[in-house]
Protein backbone atom coordinates (compact mmCIF):
# COMPACT_ATOMS: atom_id res chain seq x y z
CA UNK A 1 0.00 0.00 0.00
CA UNK A 2 1.28 3.22 -0.95
CA UNK A 3 0.25 6.34 0.34
CA UNK A 4 0.22 9.36 -2.25
CA UNK A 5 0.91 13.08 -1.14
CA UNK A 6 -0.03 16.17 -2.24
CA UNK A 7 -3.84 14.78 -3.57
CA UNK A 8 -4.44 17.81 -5.90
CA UNK A 9 -4.60 17.19 -9.95
CA UNK A 10 -1.23 19.16 -10.51
CA UNK A 11 -1.11 18.56 -13.79
CA UNK A 12 -4.76 19.33 -14.71
CA UNK A 13 -4.58 22.62 -12.43
CA UNK A 14 -1.59 23.55 -14.45
CA UNK A 15 -2.92 23.53 -17.69
CA UNK A 16 -5.84 24.94 -16.72
CA UNK A 17 -4.02 28.12 -15.58
CA UNK A 18 -2.13 27.88 -19.02
CA UNK A 19 -5.54 28.34 -21.03
CA UNK A 20 -6.69 31.05 -18.62
CA UNK A 21 -3.21 33.05 -19.57
CA UNK A 22 -2.82 32.39 -23.07
CA UNK A 23 -3.63 35.78 -23.91
CA UNK A 24 -1.39 37.72 -21.89
CA UNK A 25 1.39 36.12 -19.66
CA UNK A 26 1.12 36.74 -16.34
CA UNK A 27 2.06 35.20 -12.67
CA UNK A 28 -0.06 32.96 -10.87
CA UNK A 29 -1.55 34.37 -7.32
CA UNK A 30 0.57 34.21 -4.56
CA UNK A 31 -1.79 31.30 -3.06
CA UNK A 32 -2.00 29.54 -5.98
CA UNK A 33 -0.71 25.30 -5.28
CA UNK A 34 1.81 24.56 -7.61
CA UNK A 35 3.43 21.21 -8.80
CA UNK A 36 6.29 20.30 -5.92
CA UNK A 37 10.05 19.94 -7.88
CA UNK A 38 10.47 16.75 -8.39
CA UNK A 39 14.37 15.70 -6.97
CA UNK A 40 16.78 14.44 -4.67
CA UNK A 41 18.21 17.56 -2.11
CA UNK A 42 20.99 17.00 -0.09
CA UNK A 43 22.28 19.69 2.67
CA UNK A 44 22.74 20.39 6.08
CA UNK A 45 20.78 20.53 9.43
CA UNK A 46 21.72 21.99 12.56
CA UNK A 47 22.55 25.57 14.36
CA UNK A 48 25.39 27.24 12.99
CA UNK A 49 28.21 26.87 15.32
CA UNK A 50 27.26 23.56 16.26
CA UNK A 51 28.19 20.41 14.31
CA UNK A 52 25.81 19.94 11.42
CA UNK A 53 24.03 16.96 10.68
CA UNK A 54 23.71 15.65 7.30
CA UNK A 55 20.07 15.61 5.45
CA UNK A 56 18.14 14.57 2.33
CA UNK A 57 15.08 15.57 1.04
CA UNK A 58 13.04 13.33 -1.59
CA UNK A 59 10.08 14.38 -3.72
CA UNK A 60 8.57 12.18 -6.05
CA UNK A 61 5.99 11.52 -8.60
CA UNK A 62 5.09 8.17 -8.87
CA UNK A 63 2.18 8.93 -10.77
CA UNK A 64 -0.21 11.32 -12.16
CA UNK A 65 -1.74 13.68 -9.94
CA UNK A 66 0.26 12.17 -6.67
CA UNK A 67 3.70 12.89 -4.95
CA UNK A 68 5.48 11.89 -1.90
CA UNK A 69 8.39 12.95 0.08
CA UNK A 70 10.62 11.60 2.35
CA UNK A 71 13.12 13.15 4.90
CA UNK A 72 16.20 11.51 6.04
CA UNK A 73 18.81 12.26 8.63
CA UNK A 74 21.32 9.54 8.69
CA UNK A 75 22.82 10.83 11.95
CA UNK A 76 19.83 10.90 13.49
CA UNK A 77 17.44 8.32 12.52
CA UNK A 78 14.72 9.07 14.67
CA UNK A 79 14.05 12.26 12.93
CA UNK A 80 13.65 10.39 9.69
CA UNK A 81 9.92 10.09 8.34
CA UNK A 82 7.57 9.88 5.00
CA UNK A 83 5.09 12.70 5.30
CA UNK A 84 1.56 11.77 5.14
CA UNK A 85 0.57 15.25 3.92
CA UNK A 86 2.51 17.55 1.14
CA UNK A 87 1.16 21.14 1.32
CA UNK A 88 2.62 23.51 -1.34
CA UNK A 89 1.68 27.13 -1.74
CA UNK A 90 3.62 29.54 -4.26
CA UNK A 91 6.69 28.53 -3.21
CA UNK A 92 6.30 27.21 0.56
CA UNK A 93 6.51 23.18 1.11
CA UNK A 94 5.58 21.98 4.38
CA UNK A 95 5.65 18.24 5.70
CA UNK A 96 3.58 16.96 8.60
CA UNK A 97 5.06 13.71 10.38
CA UNK A 98 2.05 11.41 10.75
CA UNK A 99 1.05 10.16 14.48
CA UNK A 100 3.90 12.66 15.33
CA UNK A 101 1.95 16.04 14.57
CA UNK A 102 4.00 17.91 16.14
CA UNK A 103 7.10 17.36 14.14
CA UNK A 104 6.86 19.45 10.89
CA UNK A 105 9.32 21.11 8.19
CA UNK A 106 8.72 23.71 6.41
CA UNK A 107 11.08 25.30 3.78
CA UNK A 108 11.30 27.88 1.28
CA UNK A 109 12.16 27.14 -2.47
CA UNK A 110 15.07 29.77 -3.78
CA UNK A 111 16.00 28.22 -7.29
CA UNK A 112 17.96 24.74 -7.06
CA UNK A 113 17.57 25.56 -2.65
CA UNK A 114 14.32 24.60 -0.05
CA UNK A 115 15.44 26.65 3.19
CA UNK A 116 13.76 26.40 6.34
CA UNK A 117 13.70 24.64 9.68
CA UNK A 118 12.47 21.13 11.15
CA UNK A 119 10.24 21.70 14.40
CA UNK A 120 9.38 19.35 17.13
CA UNK A 121 7.13 20.52 19.80
CA UNK A 122 8.98 23.82 20.73
CA UNK A 123 12.17 23.30 19.00
CA UNK A 124 13.63 24.34 15.55
CA UNK A 125 16.54 24.41 13.40
CA UNK A 126 17.75 25.21 10.91
CA UNK A 127 17.85 23.37 7.36
CA UNK A 128 19.50 24.10 3.39
CA UNK A 129 19.10 22.02 0.90
CA UNK A 130 20.26 21.57 -2.67
CA UNK A 131 19.14 19.54 -5.51
CA UNK A 132 21.56 17.10 -6.90
CA UNK A 133 19.56 14.81 -9.34
CA UNK A 134 16.52 12.35 -9.21
CA UNK A 135 15.28 11.01 -6.14
CA UNK A 136 16.22 8.08 -4.49
CA UNK A 137 13.79 5.36 -5.01
CA UNK A 138 11.35 5.12 -1.43
CA UNK A 139 11.59 2.48 1.52
CA UNK A 140 8.49 2.52 2.85
CA UNK A 141 4.82 4.04 2.33
CA UNK A 142 2.34 5.66 5.28
CA UNK A 143 -1.57 5.14 5.04
CA UNK A 144 -3.80 6.92 7.27
CA UNK A 145 -6.32 3.37 8.01
CA UNK A 146 -9.96 3.42 8.71
CA UNK A 147 -11.43 3.76 11.62
CA UNK A 148 -12.57 0.29 11.86
CA UNK A 149 -9.70 -0.65 13.28
CA UNK A 150 -10.29 1.63 17.02
CA UNK A 151 -9.19 5.01 16.21
CA UNK A 152 -6.86 6.95 13.79
CA UNK A 153 -4.28 4.61 12.91
CA UNK A 154 -1.82 4.43 10.21
CA UNK A 155 -0.13 1.59 8.40
CA UNK A 156 3.69 2.06 7.77
CA UNK A 157 4.57 -0.96 4.53
CA UNK A 158 7.87 -1.12 3.28
CA UNK A 159 7.15 -0.68 -0.65
CA UNK A 160 9.26 -4.09 -2.08
CA UNK A 161 6.83 -6.86 -1.29
CA UNK A 162 8.63 -9.01 -3.49
CA UNK A 163 9.61 -10.93 -0.33
CA UNK A 164 6.79 -11.76 1.96
CA UNK A 165 7.46 -10.43 5.63
CA UNK A 166 6.99 -10.29 8.63
CA UNK A 167 4.22 -7.90 10.01
CA UNK A 168 3.08 -6.74 13.74
CA UNK A 169 0.53 -4.03 15.04
CA UNK A 170 2.08 -1.94 17.76
CA UNK A 171 0.03 -0.84 20.77
CA UNK A 172 1.28 2.12 22.74
CA UNK A 173 0.17 3.24 25.82
CA UNK A 174 -0.72 6.99 26.57
CA UNK A 175 3.33 7.32 27.99
CA UNK A 176 4.87 5.97 24.82
CA UNK A 177 2.11 6.78 22.02
CA UNK A 178 3.98 10.58 20.86
CA UNK A 179 6.75 8.15 20.18
CA UNK A 180 5.59 5.41 18.81
CA UNK A 181 5.51 6.86 15.01
CA UNK A 182 9.45 6.44 15.28
CA UNK A 183 9.45 3.29 16.41
CA UNK A 184 7.06 2.00 12.92
CA UNK A 185 9.56 3.79 10.77
CA UNK A 186 12.28 2.70 11.89
CA UNK A 187 10.48 -1.03 11.29
CA UNK A 188 9.31 -0.27 8.29
CA UNK A 189 12.80 0.81 6.73
CA UNK A 190 13.94 -2.31 7.96
CA UNK A 191 11.40 -4.20 5.84
CA UNK A 192 8.61 -5.14 8.51
CA UNK A 193 5.15 -4.09 8.08
CA UNK A 194 3.92 -1.88 11.61
CA UNK A 195 0.04 -0.82 11.75
CA UNK A 196 0.13 1.63 14.60
CA UNK A 197 -2.52 1.93 16.65
CA UNK A 198 -4.31 4.31 18.42
CA UNK A 199 -3.36 4.33 22.47
CA UNK A 200 -6.25 2.91 24.84
CA UNK A 201 -8.51 4.97 27.15
CA UNK A 202 -8.23 1.36 29.28
CA UNK A 203 -6.49 -1.78 28.32
CA UNK A 204 -8.20 -5.04 29.49
CA UNK A 205 -9.17 -8.58 27.64
CA UNK A 206 -12.52 -7.50 26.61
CA UNK A 207 -11.25 -4.30 24.92
CA UNK A 208 -7.36 -5.49 23.14
CA UNK A 209 -8.53 -8.79 21.95
CA UNK A 210 -10.88 -7.33 19.09
CA UNK A 211 -8.64 -4.20 18.58
CA UNK A 212 -5.88 -7.07 17.92
CA UNK A 213 -8.02 -9.47 16.30
CA UNK A 214 -9.14 -6.30 13.35
CA UNK A 215 -5.48 -5.05 13.24
CA UNK A 216 -4.77 -8.57 12.43
CA UNK A 217 -7.29 -9.09 9.79
CA UNK A 218 -6.06 -5.71 7.99
CA UNK A 219 -1.95 -6.92 7.59
CA UNK A 220 -3.09 -10.17 6.66
CA UNK A 221 -4.37 -8.35 3.66
CA UNK A 222 -1.68 -6.17 3.29
CA UNK A 223 0.84 -6.89 0.35
CA UNK A 224 4.05 -8.26 1.44
CA UNK A 225 2.73 -9.45 4.88
CA UNK A 226 4.05 -12.69 5.54
CA UNK A 227 0.63 -14.85 6.97
CA UNK A 228 2.49 -16.96 9.05
CA UNK A 229 4.40 -14.10 10.73
CA UNK A 230 1.84 -11.55 12.27
CA UNK A 231 2.71 -10.08 15.62
CA UNK A 232 2.13 -7.75 18.26
CA UNK A 233 3.77 -4.91 19.97
CA UNK A 234 2.45 -4.25 23.16
CA UNK A 235 3.11 -1.98 25.78
CA UNK A 236 2.60 -1.48 29.58
CA UNK A 237 -1.14 -2.70 30.74
CA UNK A 238 -1.68 -3.55 27.11
CA UNK A 239 0.70 -5.91 26.88
CA UNK A 240 -0.66 -7.80 30.13
CA UNK A 241 -4.11 -7.62 28.77
CA UNK A 242 -2.92 -9.20 24.86
CA UNK A 243 -1.11 -12.17 27.29
CA UNK A 244 -4.29 -12.85 29.42
CA UNK A 245 -6.23 -12.72 26.20
CA UNK A 246 -4.85 -15.79 24.78
CA UNK A 247 -4.16 -14.03 21.08
CA UNK A 248 -3.10 -16.61 18.53
CA UNK A 249 -0.06 -14.46 17.31
CA UNK A 250 3.31 -16.07 15.45
CA UNK A 251 5.41 -13.35 18.31
CA UNK A 252 4.61 -11.16 20.88
CA UNK A 253 6.78 -7.92 22.15
CA UNK A 254 6.40 -6.97 25.58
CA UNK A 255 7.28 -3.28 26.11
CA UNK A 256 7.61 -1.85 29.68
CA UNK A 257 5.04 -4.80 31.11
CA UNK A 258 4.52 -5.06 35.21
CA UNK A 259 4.45 -8.58 36.19
CA UNK A 260 2.63 -8.95 39.48
CA UNK A 261 0.65 -11.94 41.18
CA UNK A 262 -2.28 -10.68 38.53
CA UNK A 263 -0.27 -11.44 35.59
CA UNK A 264 2.47 -13.59 36.20
CA UNK A 265 -0.15 -16.10 35.40
CA UNK A 266 -0.56 -14.53 32.11
CA UNK A 267 2.84 -14.70 31.31
CA UNK A 268 3.54 -18.34 32.45
CA UNK A 269 1.47 -19.48 29.71
CA UNK A 270 2.41 -17.56 26.77
CA UNK A 271 5.35 -20.14 28.22
CA UNK A 272 3.24 -22.71 28.28
CA UNK A 273 2.34 -22.08 24.77
CA UNK A 274 6.26 -22.14 23.52
CA UNK A 275 5.15 -18.43 22.30
CA UNK A 276 7.90 -16.56 21.23
CA UNK A 277 8.05 -13.38 23.05
CA UNK A 278 10.45 -10.27 23.37
CA UNK A 279 10.70 -8.35 26.83
CA UNK A 280 11.57 -4.50 26.43
CA UNK A 281 12.63 -2.11 29.80
CA UNK A 282 13.76 1.38 29.24
CA UNK A 283 14.43 3.30 33.01
CA UNK A 284 16.03 3.05 35.93
CA UNK A 285 14.36 0.03 37.44
CA UNK A 286 14.60 -1.64 33.97
CA UNK A 287 17.22 -4.21 35.57
CA UNK A 288 14.31 -5.59 37.99
CA UNK A 289 11.26 -5.54 36.42
CA UNK A 290 13.11 -7.40 33.49
CA UNK A 291 14.08 -10.18 36.00
CA UNK A 292 10.77 -10.64 36.96
CA UNK A 293 9.19 -11.03 33.61
CA UNK A 294 11.88 -13.48 32.98
CA UNK A 295 11.02 -15.35 35.46
CA UNK A 296 7.55 -15.72 34.55
CA UNK A 297 8.37 -16.43 30.34
CA UNK A 298 11.39 -19.04 31.24
CA UNK A 299 14.26 -18.91 29.31
CA UNK A 300 13.99 -21.31 26.49
CA UNK A 301 14.02 -21.17 22.76
CA UNK A 302 12.68 -17.76 21.65
CA UNK A 303 12.00 -15.82 24.69
CA UNK A 304 14.50 -12.70 24.80
CA UNK A 305 14.26 -10.24 27.87
CA UNK A 306 16.36 -7.09 27.63
CA UNK A 307 16.51 -4.11 29.50
CA UNK A 308 17.73 -0.48 28.65
CA UNK A 309 18.26 1.32 31.99
CA UNK A 310 20.01 4.15 29.82
CA UNK A 311 16.75 4.96 27.86
CA UNK A 312 12.97 5.80 29.12
CA UNK A 313 9.67 4.35 28.94
CA UNK A 314 10.15 5.11 25.11
CA UNK A 315 13.33 3.19 24.94
CA UNK A 316 14.58 6.66 23.86
CA UNK A 317 17.28 8.89 24.86
CA UNK A 318 17.15 12.88 24.91
CA UNK A 319 14.28 14.68 24.06
CA UNK A 320 12.99 17.32 20.82
CA UNK A 321 14.90 17.12 17.80
CA UNK A 322 18.22 15.75 20.17
CA UNK A 323 15.58 12.20 20.45
CA UNK A 324 17.86 8.92 19.71
CA UNK A 325 17.32 5.63 19.57
CA UNK A 326 18.82 3.34 22.66
CA UNK A 327 22.04 1.46 22.69
CA UNK A 328 21.64 -1.34 20.74
CA UNK A 329 18.28 0.14 19.01
CA UNK A 330 16.21 -0.30 17.23
CA UNK A 331 18.63 -3.22 15.71
CA UNK A 332 17.94 -5.75 18.94
CA UNK A 333 13.85 -5.61 17.61
CA UNK A 334 14.70 -5.98 14.06
CA UNK A 335 16.93 -8.77 14.69
CA UNK A 336 14.74 -10.50 17.02
CA UNK A 337 11.60 -10.64 14.73
CA UNK A 338 13.46 -11.41 11.95
CA UNK A 339 14.62 -14.78 13.25
CA UNK A 340 11.56 -15.88 14.27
Amino acid sequence: MRLFLGRASWPALLLALAGLGACQPQRPPADTPMAPPVGHYQGSIGVTGSPQLRAALDIRHPSAGHYDAELTVPGAPALSFVADTLLLTANQLRLVRPARLSQTLTLTLDGDFWRGSLALDSTSVPLILLKRGVPDPSSYSVAAVPQEVGGQSWLFAPTDTSTPGAALALLPDAATAPTAALWADALARAGIIVLLLPPADSATNANEAPRLLAALQLLRATPGADTASLGAWAVGPRAVALAAANPRLAFLIVQNAVVDAASRSAFRELRNRKMPVLGLYGGTDATVRAAQLRAAVGSRRGIVVRSYRATGPALLTGEGLNVQFGPGLPGDVVQWVGSR
